[in-house]
């Protein structure tokens, strides 16, 4: 069961820093990344990331899986778990 705020489906990515540059991951959807130079930039390019992903998979007719609640795993020290909005297609 994802995270649900009226309506609105919540990604998890676990956001931290690797070798100068922020790096996030999405939980849900393996391979799916983001970077930027602070945290805060990292996380507004996993949004735009979620979006050409979910388009990608449109065009097979195929649909972002539902997101999770984060597992302690990914609460690893020097990070966090940022929550990025689906993208309205």
């Amino acid at each position: 069961m994802g995270i649900y705020l009226k309506g609105l489906e919540l990604y998890p990515a676990r956001v931290h820093c690797e070798g100068g540059f922020y790096q996030a991951d999405f939980i849900d959807i393996p391979h799916c990344r983001a970077y930027g130079s602070s945290a805060i930039e990292a996380e507004v390019a996993a949004a735009e990331v979620l979006q050409q992903h979910a388009k990608m998979l449109g065009r097979y007719g195929r649909h972002l899986p539902l997101p999770s609640i984060p597992a302690r795993e990914h609460r690893l020290p020097d990070s966090y778990v940022a929550f990025i909005p689906a993208p309205a297609i």
